[in-house]
């Protein structure tokens, strides 16, 4: 590991650590060394330091200026963020590095330089699964240890192009993560589901069982083969549109709609879940089988899975619940023979960002329905025409606005915004151009929505 030292008594950001040491034992352990022999630059550095990990990390952070993070008060560890670069730090038990190291999650991250001597530790043989490419836990115990471990393996496998070892599924198959917290838990799915290629990934964590543990929303989808599985196919049929573009020439929107990463994981999780109602609403109805209101009732349920489940933000599990909510109404806009571009205008108007998630969620859903897409794909693209055509021209000035609606007699309230929607409709398509026929028509409006005093 002669390499391996040079590298370490070369780097900047390791000696500037190093030099703080003080009297302190202090060791380059885990996934920086495993990145080191991979020949990747690291980005996160983490350190085993004796004494208190927490107290080192606010020296450090204090003498290279910057911002300090306590992760873990109970593990005594501590993260310190400057630029680009994450120093992790944590404390050394009294049973020394040995141990720390192999009590760590896998053989690949379990290996350390002792940045005094320049030792290289490797109590696992984690340098031989680096080269051989293998995700392997350090002992049987370390899963049931942390049983978050099981999705770290998965992410580890995805991020590094890593195979699992067979132990891996013996050990984590009868272990339960219902005790795991649910932050930890869907910041790790959020994880492997925004990165490529995870369907494979989606596919072994569902045959070893644990969706049905951190979901049981779901099960009655999951117990339904034929409808669990045009959820899973759906899954990737969403990921193949990502990772190959969704139509040609959408790439302008496309950059737009995913600038914001969490997008990609939400709309793989919406078409995994965009049916989860379905089982609650099965009716057979003159010989026919409907799922009525399965798009509106599996809304509420996803809200519950992110919000409980998942803990994730307000944002992201309002974005969700709508892609789970609209996903049928762009087949519904599909088979209309008369669609309106007022319509289709609506659709935008309602979906605002996402109609970019829900158009790729209805064409999978579709696809992974016997390949049936010919229909949304003609509708997509009249509508997203209609979408950039209205986008290029200047901003159209309302003929009408709330005081003139007030002044003819009606009553503020929320039909106010149904009303000046409809008149800019008007507007847009040319059938009204002067405020006498803006008010007029909103007296016609109004009158069909009851509103007039």
């Amino acid at each position: 590991m002669k390499k391996l030292a040079e590298y370490v008594s070369r780097n900047q950001h390791v000696q500037e650590v190093y030099r703080l040491r003080g009297g302190h034992e202090l060791y380059l352990v885990g996934g920086t060394i495993r990145d080191i022999i991979m020949g990747i630059e690291p980005q996160d550095y983490d350190f085993s330091v004796s004494g208190s990990g927490i107290e080192f990390a606010q020296q450090v952070s204090r003498k290279i200026r910057g911002a300090l993070v306590v992760l873990d008060e109970e593990a005594d560890e501590a993260r310190v963020v400057k630029g680009d670069i994450v120093y992790d730090f944590i404390g050394l038990n009294a049973q020394g590095v040995m141990a720390d190291l192999e009590r760590r999650d896998f053989t690949i991250n379990a290996m350390a330089v002792n940045l005094e001597t320049l030792e290289f530790l490797d109590p696992c043989r984690g340098t031989k699964d680096v080269k051989k490419r293998i995700i392997r836990p350090t002992t049987p115990q370390t899963l049931i240890e942390d049983p978050l471990r099981i999705l770290r393996g998965f992410r580890f496998a995805l991020e590094l192009g890593f195979d699992l070892h067979r132990d891996f599924f013996k050990l984590a198959k009868n272990i339960p993560l219902t005790d795991t917290a649910a932050e930890r838990i869907g910041c790790e799915l959020m994880r492997i589901m925004s990165m490529p290629h995870s369907f494979e990934m989606i596919l072994k964590i569902n045959q070893l069982g644990i969706f049905k543990q951190i979901f049981p929303e779901a099960v009655k989808l999951m117990e339904d083969f034929d409808l669990w599985g045009h959820s899973l196919n759906t899954y990737g049929a969403v990921e193949h549109l990502i990772e190959r573009g969704f139509f040609k020439d959408l790439e302008t929107e496309y950059s737009q709609y995913f600038a914001r990463p969490s997008r990609v994981a939400l709309c793989k999780l919406a078409g995994l879940f965009h049916d989860v109602a379905k089982p609650d609403t099965f009716l057979i109805k003159e010989g026919e089988v409907h799922f009525y209101g399965h798009d509106t009732i599996g809304a509420k349920m996803v809200e519950r899975i992110a919000r409980r489940r998942l803990r994730f933000s307000r944002h992201d599990t309002e974005i969700l619940k709508k892609l789970v909510k609209e996903h049928m109404r762009l087949h519904l806009l599909a088979t209309n023979a008369d669609l309106t571009d007022r319509a289709i205008r609506r659709f935008f108007r309602h979906l605002e960002y996402d109609w970019f998630g829900a158009m790729m969620i209805a064409w999978a859903d579709g696809y992974a329905t016997g390949g049936k897409t010919r229909h949304l794909e003609r509708a997509f693209m009249r509508m997203i025409d209609l979408y950039r055509t209205d986008n290029a021209k200047p901003k159209v000035d309302r003929l009408v606005n709330g005081y003139d609606l007030i002044a003819l007699g009606m009553k503020p309230g929320p039909m106010f915004k149904q009303i000046l929607q409809e008149l800019l409709d008007l507007q847009l398509e040319g059938k009204i151009s002067e405020k006498p026929d803006a008010l007029k028509a909103a007296l016609e409006i109004a009158e069909n929505l009851d509103n007039v005093q």
